[in-house]
């Protein structure tokens, strides 16, 4: 059954899910026959309008009905998804789409304003601008145009951009016919990769399709009736895209998509619509449990709750586990590991058998193994080493970058492809995988990747920066944060007003997980043996000074 394109399956299964609910936005519900045929108009208007099946459609949206509705239209067309942050600054977006080979974007209005200049510079061809009314419960929609909507300029359609509303027409839309085959590439998704480097994963529509399937085993139940979804991970990562809205649709689990990506947001999700599953990064459910608003809210309608994205702290689960039995639940937080190379999640603790400190046990179809680093030498049960993953999900390689793919897949001795990915654990006798740490250079904001590499650049544009290095320290509330350490040129004053200028800098041109938090000026940086900055050596000195 996950021989079909992502479109095709959602297409198959919608007829015996005609009754059930497959997205609640903000109280406007949409049954699943409704969002079948708005992926069929979606994709007829993104056609009229020129786009093809050798086009990269970009989707810079929220989680809002037209990011599920883009996504599964240009999975119709045949075209890939190209997944970005919707905070994205203009230089970021335009490294996306250029590194994408994308001149379509389909992004919220209220965020076109500040890309208009770039994407007419990277000639991009199509802009379909989207507006949070178009799914609001009337009402909302009233109150939003009144209050927020004001401040969005309105959108003026011409040549080469578009009303979302404006790709829809009635009557019959042209026949489905297959323009893509469900092994080729359908969705880009943006990673450090298994070095820390900023990379564009390429996946297909079965890789996405094999673990989606396995949705209702990793859930623990058979029937999914009933069953609803807090979808608040953001759709362009591979847990919140494939387990968050692709794995429930499938399954005819209601997605209840939020659109704002933050533990207030969630605590009021939950409080209002009462679902059964849930899942999150640390930060998240570190938030919920220190919410006044949940003080008294009733969770016996939770099911099961995932975490991901980040290592979960035994003490936060610990306390999250009290928190869900005090609030009714009886389920307690089941965490899981992966990585966007396998689409996302590659092991998960059992229903039965969750075992703290671990991140569970590989899904059926799965294997996994630690091998010395460097080598492909399996080690012994309990010893720490790279974690690898051999799996149906494994993505077809990184985009223009064949030397990087080589580096990340290995066929071993056994003559399957396994993942080296760059993360450090261990496995037991009884297969539950420990992680560790991760190997490659990354830095993880509450959830959200963060590339060195990136800060550095951006920082070095600077003409008063000689050298830069960012490192991320503990945060009790994010996980992480970025630090940077910071060498001036001869003769400028590393003052407070070099400061400011440096986080001017960063904020204007990179996401706002991205901007450091603390500047830390140096009259030089540590180097290792062969020269380069020791980057390990600066987090370890950073580790060290926020201790308490």
């Amino acid at each position: 059954m996950a021989d079909r394109t992502m479109y095709e399956l959602v297409r198959e299964r919608t007829p015996q899910y005609a009754e059930r609910t497959a997205v609640d936005f903000l109280g406007h519900r949409i049954r699943f026959p409704r969002m079948l045929d708005e992926i069929d108009r979606a994709a007829d208007g993104l056609t009229r309008a020129g786009v093809g099946p050798d086009d990269v459609v970009t989707l810079c949206l929220p989680n809002t009905p037209h990011a599920v509705v883009a996504f599964y239209a240009a999975n119709r067309i045949g075209c890939v998804a190209n997944m970005v942050h919707p905070l994205s600054p203009p230089e970021e977006l335009s490294r996306s789409m250029v590194g994408a080979h994308s001149r379509v974007l389909v992004i919220l209005d209220a965020f076109l304003p500040k890309h208009r200049e770039r994407l007419a510079k990277d000639g991009v061809r199509l802009v379909v601008a989207c507006s949070l009314p178009d799914y609001l419960p009337a009402v909302k929609a009233a109150l939003f145009s009144a209050t927020s909507g004001r401040k969005i300029p309105k959108v003026v359609e011409g040549a080469g951009l578009l009303r979302w509303r404006s790709l829809f027409r009635k009557g019959p839309v042209a026949p489905y016919g297959p323009r893509t085959l469900p092994d080729g590439p359908a969705v880009y998704l943006h990673s450090g990769g298994t070095t820390g480097s900023p990379k564009t994963v390429v996946l297909s529509s079965m890789n996405f399709n094999l673990l989606a399937l396995e949705g209702p085993a990793i859930i623990g139940v058979e029937d999914t009736a009933g069953q609803s979804m807090v979808s608040i991970l953001p759709f362009f990562h591979g847990f919140g895209l494939c387990m968050g809205m692709h794995a429930m649709i499938v399954n005819g689990i209601t997605a209840i998509l939020v659109p704002k990506y933050s533990a207030e947001e969630l605590a009021h999700v939950v409080r209002k619509t009462r679902p059964t599953l849930m899942a999150g990064v640390p930060t998240l459910f570190d938030g919920m449990a220190s919410n006044p608003k949940l003080r008294k809210v009733d969770l016996s309608s939770l099911q099961a709750v995932f975490c991901g994205g980040d290592s979960l702290p035994v003490d936060l689960k610990r306390r999250f586990d009290a928190f869900l039995k005090a609030h009714g639940a009886t389920c307690t937080l089941r965490e899981g590991y992966g990585l966007t190379e396998t689409v996302t999640v590659c092991c998960v603790n059992p229903v039965v058998g969750d075992r703290e400190g671990t991140v569970g046990l590989p899904l059926h179809g799965m294997r996994m193994c630690v091998v010395e680093p460097g080598t492909e030498r399996i080690l012994p049960f309990g010893q720490n080493g790279e974690i690898c993953v051999h799996s149906p999900t494994t993505m077809l390689g990184y985009l223009d970058d064949p030397q990087a793919t080589d580096e990340a897949l290995h066929v071993h001795a056994d003559g399957r492809t396994w993942v080296h990915t760059g993360d450090f654990g261990s496995m037991d006798e009884d297969g539950y995988v420990r992680f560790v740490q991760r190997l490659k250079r990354i830095i993880k904001v509450s959830g959200v990747p963060v590339f060195p590499s990136q800060v550095e650049d951006t920082v070095m544009e600077m003409p008063e920066i000689a050298s830069a290095c960012a490192v991320g320290v503990p945060d009790p509330h994010r996980m992480q944060t970025v630090q940077l350490h910071v060498v001036p040129n001869a003769g400028v004053s590393a003052d407070e007003a070099l400061r400011e200028r440096i986080l001017a800098h960063c904020r204007e041109n990179l996401l706002v997980y991205a901007v450091p938090t603390s500047v830390l000026f140096r009259d030089r940086m540590p180097l290792t043996l062969v020269g380069k900055i020791d980057a390990k050596a600066l987090e370890r000195e950073s580790v060290q000074e926020v201790r308490p």
